[in-house]
């Protein structure tokens, strides 16, 4: 592959992968009851990092927001949505860092070198917005798991308990983090070509040193 190619590739997966964060971070969908114990199956239970719903068999569904917004909250919460709302800031920037860092892109700057540093820059973006993603999902999955563990052992017990599992915001969140993470690599691939290449490829006249006239001698 080329390295316009490579440069497309890195455009098409920051972009993708700050949609897939967008969309993670937004919808409710970041855990839900376990389906094994639900005592009435016609109501599903999910919370996002913002909200929390009750979806009916019926169609219908009610949200409730939480009573904080962000002091107050849990850590897992807060860290939830601190990471995720940077991760959001820094894929939009990116995705528009990459696009005007293009060489195909007339816009921006025409130096070549100019362009490797603005690609390079979309690049960090990337990689910083994807591990923050990724920090947010993978903590609140891990505090879904411990809370899972504790349920388990309880409903082990004789106890009657409700389980929440993994939504499918978290498996969002995971995509969306390594298509950043991989964009922002490929873009910072692309600016460390060999900056000497325009030199290398100049043509220079050979000139051989100026020297004497050789003497003769008889």
């Amino acid at each position: 592959m080329g390295a316009s190619g490579i440069e497309i590739a890195s455009t098409i997966c920051i972009a993708i992968g700050c949609l897939l964060t967008c969309i993670s971070v937004g919808i409710p969908y970041w855990e839900k009851n376990d389906p094994e114990d639900t005592v009435n199956d016609n109501i599903i239970r999910h919370k996002g990092i913002w909200v929390k719903c009750v979806t009916y068999s019926t169609g219908n569904w009610e949200c409730d927001d939480f009573n904080k917004f962000f002091l107050g909250l849990p850590a897992m919460l807060q860290a939830a949505r601190g990471f995720g709302v940077t991760a959001i800031l820094l894929g939009i920037a990116a995705t528009a860092t990459i696009v005007l860092g293009m060489d195909s892109v007339p816009c921006g700057s025409d130096n070549k070198n100019m362009k490797r540093r603005i690609r390079m820059v979309a690049g960090a973006m990337s990689i910083v917005g994807g591990f923050c993603i990724i920090a947010a999902a993978s903590w609140y999955a891990n505090q879904i798991r411990l809370e899972y563990d504790v349920e388990t052992a309880r409903k082990l017990g004789g106890s009657n308990v409700t389980r929440n599992v993994f939504g499918e915001a978290l498996f969002l969140g995971w995509a969306g983090g390594a298509l950043l993470f991989l964009g922002g690599l490929l873009a910072i691939c692309t600016s460390c070509d060999d900056s000497e290449d325009d030199h290398h490829s100049r043509g220079y006249a050979y000139r051989p040193p100026a020297t004497k006239h050789s003497q003769e001698y008889v």
